[in-house]
């Protein structure tokens, strides 16, 4: 019995400073001072050019979402992380256009392998893995011309009492912002 006590409190304890932590790091977030130029990402063109197709994952979201003013309605939203002024910023945009720039809370490293642990694999037929290979060699003498596939990307949810935690996986590095479930 003062086993189950005593991991009980703990885990109260540990929800109780990580709702303090999340109160700690959306209080330090400043939204983006200036505005973009016409509500279009300055680096967006490049990116097409780069990759066979749009690199940035594709996130909908059923209900509102509340960062300090801004009010993110239910939709569909292509995430693009950026840095602006030396900050971390991810970019929701809907249509082509920049809708809301929300800053990061904390930028880690992904974790190794962590893409081939939680992605789904694309399960081929022979004549699928034989035609991918025949193609991949070919392609290997002509590799100037050809685009490159986009960086790999996930995105993940977790609620809180408080908090709506949203962690963006895009290619070598891990995103974590956060909303608030309810506006002030």
């Amino acid at each position: 019995m003062k086993k189950l006590v005593s991991i009980l409190l703990l885990l109260i304890g540990m929800s109780v400073y990580a709702d303090s932590d999340y109160d700690a790091m959306y209080d330090a977030a400043q939204p983006f001072q200036s505005k973009l130029y016409n509500d279009i990402d300055p680096f967006e063109d490049e990116d097409m050019i780069r990759y066979a197709w749009s690199p940035y994952p594709l996130f909908r979201t059923s209900a509102n979402l509340y960062f300090k003013d801004y009010v993110i309605e239910p939709g569909y939203y292509s995430l693009t992380p950026r840095t602006l002024s030396e900050k971390s910023y991810v970019l929701f945009k809907q249509g082509g256009k920049v809708q809301f720039i929300i800053p990061v809370v904390k930028k880690e490293a992904t974790p190794l392998n962590f893409y081939s642990a939680n992605t789904p694999q694309i399960k081929k037929t022979p004549w699928q893995k034989f035609s991918s290979t025949v193609k991949k060699k070919f392609y290997d003498t002509a590799k100037s011309s050809m685009r490159s596939t986009p960086p790999n990307s996930l995105v993940n949810i977790e609620t809180d009492t408080k908090y709506i935690v949203m962690t963006l996986y895009y290619g070598d590095d891990k995103y974590t912002v956060l909303f608030r479930r309810t506006p002030y």
